[in-house]
């Protein structure tokens, strides 16, 4: 993954707290996100040489990568939502960057991130609101990409107009210029979206449906989680409403990760087909199918690659499987640990039943350490729908050595973490 250039301005440090803006929806469209458009101008004119190295991995012939380009800068005009549209536009006339570079950015970018997410019963750190149990989503983002973590930023979202103009109604961390949710949490709700890097479905209607959502004729899955995390209606859809609508729509292959407090989904989706998988305990999901075991070699047939996946082949498909792997074995390896413990703990007294879970700094520990984050993960968070806040948030630092991210320790019967 380090195919792609270094950009000018300097890649942040996990020390660089990531930027907060609000965001008021009664505004109209074009001016929401004018203020951190204007702010992050410089940085994110530094990220549009992404377009053309993307293209340069993918399409090898520089006659036909021009052509591509000069296409995309007549047609790429729009997206879907007349609304979305709008706000993009909005950015463009106050960033100085032409809307071709944002509708490219908001249509490709959910189909190139390796991630970790999932959800486990967690001990609250916080007394005030609430001190029961309850599942919180964590979630890290990575992607060898370093310019866009120069633009990173939560968002916080209000509604000036309201009942309660000063509710955060909604939170999301994203990148400045992109308008869709690939983390976010609202009341009763937590998302996150995973690169899946093969797909059942035949090549050909992949490919159509792709174009149509590149050309605005189709919702891209970005948008139908933001209208997840913003419903247009005043009643929220709740958790299980909101797994059975995003498992009929039409969705590029993707993993999708939805938590309520009291269970977490994980929907493993294809084009026009889903698998599901529920837990109220623990589940953690990176980028491998678990419908099937992760083969040994390369099988040619039923499950073919995604078309992003050429850019992959390019940068390392064999070792981003390998690690997503270990992503997923080492947090589940922890959470068998502390089941063991809880075991042994509950063997020892009659009559003794503890129910499982894990404190929130140890939940924070888990995210924090090598390798689920690692040298590309651009942020790691732990969000928790039933208050509707992202509990820990922290910036990834661009490759560090394995070494330098873990740290030795067990966990002893009340699973806090032990350090040298």
């Amino acid at each position: 993954m380090d195919a792609f250039l270094p950009c000018k301005i300097p890649v942040p440090s996990r020390k660089d707290l990531i930027p907060i803006y609000q965001i008021d929806l009664s505004l109209p469209p074009s001016a929401r996100y004018v203020r951190l458009a204007a702010d992050f101008s410089p940085q994110m004119k530094e990220i549009i040489p992404l377009f053309d190295q993307v293209l340069a991995q993918a399409i090898p012939f520089g006659m036909l990568r021009r052509w591509i380009k000069s296409l995309a800068w007549l047609l790429l005009r729009r997206v879907y939502s007349s609304e979305e549209t709008e706000e993009i536009r909005g950015i463009s006339e106050a960033s100085g960057i032409d809307i071709y570079f944002l509708i490219a950015l908001n249509v490709f970018l959910d189909s190139m991130l390796g991630c970790t997410s999932g959800g486990v019963i967690t001990r609250p750190k916080c007394q005030n609101k609430g001190s029961e149990n309850r599942m919180m989503h964590f979630r890290t983002l990575d992607w060898g990409m370093e310019q866009l973590r120069s633009v990173l930023v939560m968002l916080e979202f209000v509604k000036s107009k309201s009942e309660e103009p000063n509710k955060v109604i909604a939170r999301t961390v994203t990148y400045a210029g992109y308008i869709g949710v690939l983390t976010g949490v609202r009341e009763n709700l937590s998302i996150s979206l995973n690169f899946r890097p093969n797909h059942t479905c035949s090549t050909l209607q992949l490919r159509l449906h792709q174009l149509l959502v590149i050309f605005g004729f189709r919702p891209s899955i970005s948008h139908i989680l933001r209208s997840s995390i913003f419903p247009p209606s005043t009643a929220a859809p709740q958790l299980e409403e909101v797994s059975t609508c995003l498992r009929q729509n039409k969705i590029a292959p993707c993993y999708l990760i939805l938590c309520d407090g009291d269970s977490t989904v994980v929907i493993e989706r294809d084009l026009c087909s889903s698998t599901i998988q529920t837990s109220s305990e623990f589940i953690v999901h990176t980028n491998n199918d678990t419908s099937t075991p992760a083969p040994k070699e390369k099988v040619q047939g039923s499950r073919e690659k995604s078309p992003i996946s050429s850019i992959l082949d390019t940068l390392g498909m064999e070792s981003f499987l390998k690690n997503s792997r270990e992503r997923s074995a080492c947090l589940q390896k922890r959470w068998d640990e502390v089941k063991g413990a809880q075991k042994m703990k509950n063997s020892g007294e009659e009559n003794r039943i503890e129910t499982l879970s894990v404190k929130e700094e140890v939940l924070v520990q888990w995210v924090k350490r090598y390798p689920t984050m690692n040298g590309l993960s651009h942020f790691g968070c732990v969000m928790d729908p039933k208050t509707c806040e992202i509990r820990w948030l922290e910036r990834g630092v661009f490759w560090l050595s394995a070494e330098s991210l873990m740290s030795t320790g067990e966990v002893d019967e009340d699973n806090t973490v032990l350090l040298d």
